[in-house]
């Protein structure tokens, strides 16, 4: 199973993900606007998710990732890795489709525009591949609204007039097929589209902004106004995808960062212009020179990277001095790019070299901090038994109501949150009854390690005092585990911990790390218990608003954009409300009577 740290230190740009299991095999590849949110989403609630996905998640030991400029190139970047790893978890995209290719039809007097999945050499060009521009049909439509070349199939000649269809008479082409005359205004159109395709929009941008210009100063306001309105929409696909170096064939990138302890070299390598590969490599700095590591580098590189002819290789300027020699040796050469799309290929490359080298920092910090000698814990709470793993439980309900409990995973002193579990206590009624509470959700959560066929926890460590204490070791002895399972409660204000059979506290040293883990799991299990506590009333109001009487979903929706949230309109006086759009005086009352039972 994942180390919930890797899942802590993903990053939060657009990306793609690869899920690997214990041998190295990549089991999924996946795209994100935001990869942290993502592949945390993964391992947060069970319950939402297919049988696949779970089975995928059992079985993930590793997570990679590749940082993008864009959403968009994470979308063309899935794809390439997708069709090159074919992995076992992805369904729909192993066959052979591809995405949308802009086709500029050639040589003919009057091209068109049509939209293909492959190239060709026929004399076309290409532009592409527009993966964020979804369908065909709405590609074209788009097209051929900012350019209105003809559409139809027909061969159009400068000689001879051909058949015309409606789409001249609603003035969506400008009808070459009737008035040959118009083929230089033609050209200056398709000169617009070659522009805006190969990404000079500022050129394009200058040349209908003249134009504009021109209509106007010459009194042809509605010629303006439909160059006016192609400006508007140039900004709807003006991104290029970065991440597929279409000027190239087979090129590797290197690059290397540092920091105060490490070295982190990386590698990317695009085969037939796309990049398929990523590796990475890292020492610490006390072991070795950087010159050490670049050659060390180079050759772990040469025994990791895929055996494939490269046509170029791109360097920063930390590696070029060693790879200049190796190259030259072999009668090659590497370069380092100072512009064009080359510097945007290393400018990628060198980024997800920086944020590796971050993640590594801080897997290392954030290890040191939660280390704790499972020796020790057992030692000072006297413990018959190493606590490798350890149950948090928490109870919250609101003034009475609405009574929740909670429980927190921690395995080998770190949290594994997807073994997180909430609960609605279902025993208690009306007033609330923590210590029976935490009977109950001793007993449910256990019952599920149980039927989950789970590792049973050494310890549980409940938050709060003897009462507590005591109906959690109730639970054990119905289940029969009072033997096996250990106790112990922490209390907040004293911060001192209880245990069964034992007639004193056990007290320890503010800064003795057992202490810290326990307070720690403490903290975590009441964090999360109070977010699902507050969701669950977050729920419970919207339904209240639901039932007020001539509040309709409108008005719930405007009341929300006034006062921020569900809680802001809660805590709104009726005055507040009354002046809110759409509501008055008496629907305000309405409101505030049928929010009053709830107010915190």
């Amino acid at each position: 199973m994942l180390d919930s740290l890797a899942l802590n230190d993903l990053p939060l740009e657009p990306g793609i993900y690869k899920m690997l299991d214990a041998k190295g095999e990549v089991l999924y590849v996946g795209k994100a606007k935001h990869l942290k949110k993502r592949v945390t989403s993964y391992f947060l609630s069970s319950n939402a998710h297919s049988l696949k996905t779970l089975l995928l998640v059992s079985k993930i030991a590793r997570i990679e990732t590749i940082v993008t400029r864009s959403e968009q190139d994470a979308l063309v970047l899935e794809r390439q890795l997708i069709q090159n790893y074919q992995p076992r978890y992805n369904i729909a995209l192993k066959d052979d489709k591809n995405y949308p290719y802009i086709k500029l039809t050639g040589p003919e007097p009057f091209p068109k525009v049509t939209v293909v999945r492959q190239r060709f050499n026929d004399g076309g060009r290409y532009f592409g591949p527009y993966p964020s521009m979804g369908s065909t049909k709405k590609l074209l439509r788009f097209l051929y609204d900012l350019f209105p070349l003809r559409d139809c199939k027909q061969a159009i000649d400068l000689a001879h007039k051909q058949p015309k269809c409606i789409k001249l008479d609603l003035e969506k082409c400008l009808g070459p097929c009737i008035f040959k005359q118009v083929k230089p205004d033609y050209d200056e159109l398709v000169n617009d589209l070659v522009l805006f395709l190969s990404g000079k929009n500022k050129q394009l941008e200058t040349h209908l902004n003249e134009q504009m210009k021109a209509y106007a100063m010459s009194l042809q306001y509605e010629k303006a106004a439909k160059v006016r309105d192609r400006l508007r929409k140039l900004d709807i696909i003006t991104q290029q995808p970065q991440v597929n170096a279409s000027g190239f064939s087979n090129v590797r990138v290197w690059t290397m960062a540092q920091n105060e302890l490490y070295f982190y070299a990386l590698v990317q390598t695009f085969i037939e212009g796309k990049l398929l590969y990523q590796n990475g490599f890292y020492l610490e700095k006390k072991n070795c020179t950087q010159v050490d590591f670049l050659q060390r580098a180079l050759f772990h590189f040469s025994e990791e990277t895929q055996p494939v002819p490269i046509d170029e290789t791109l360097c920063d300027e930390a590696f070029y001095e060693v790879l200049k020699e190796v190259y030259k040796s072999e009668g090659k050469a590497c370069k380092v790019p100072q512009k064009g799309e080359k510097k945007v290929l290393l400018q990628g490359a060198q980024k997800n070299c920086q944020m590796s080298l971050e993640r590594i920092g801080l897997e290392v910090v954030q290890y040191q901090q939660h280390q704790v000698s499972l020796d020790d814990v057992k030692r000072l709470l006297e413990l018959n038994a190493v606590p490798k793993i350890i149950m948090g439980i928490d109870i919250s309900h609101l003034q009475g109501t609405e009574i929740v409990g909670a429980v927190v995973y921690f395995k080998e002193g770190k949290p594994f949150k997807n073994k997180y579990r909430t609960f609605r206590i279902k025993s208690i009624q009306g007033q609330s009854n923590d210590p029976a509470s935490i009977y109950e959700v001793v007993l449910r959560r256990l019952k599920m390690v149980f039927d989950q066929k789970e590792e049973w926890p050494q310890l549980l460590m409940i938050d709060g005092g003897k009462p507590q204490l005591h109906f959690a070791y109730k639970a054990l002895e119905l289940m029969g585990l009072h033997e096996t399972v250990e106790l112990v409660a922490l209390a907040k204000k004293e911060e001192i911990l209880y245990k069964m059979n034992r007639k004193q506290p056990i007290v320890l040293e503010k800064q003795v790390d057992t202490l810290k883990l326990m307070q720690r799991i403490r903290d975590e299990v009441h964090r999360f218990v109070l977010t699902f506590q507050r969701k669950r009333r977050r729920v419970g109001l919207q339904s209240k608003l639901d039932l007020v009487p001539g509040l309709g979903k409108h008005r719930v929706n405007l009341l929300l954009k006034t006062f921020g949230s569900i809680e802001g309109v809660q805590n709104a006086s009726e005055e507040e409300l009354s002046k809110a759009p759409g509501i008055g005086l008496a629907l305000a009352k309405r409101i505030r009577n049928g929010l009053s039972n709830e107010k915190a």
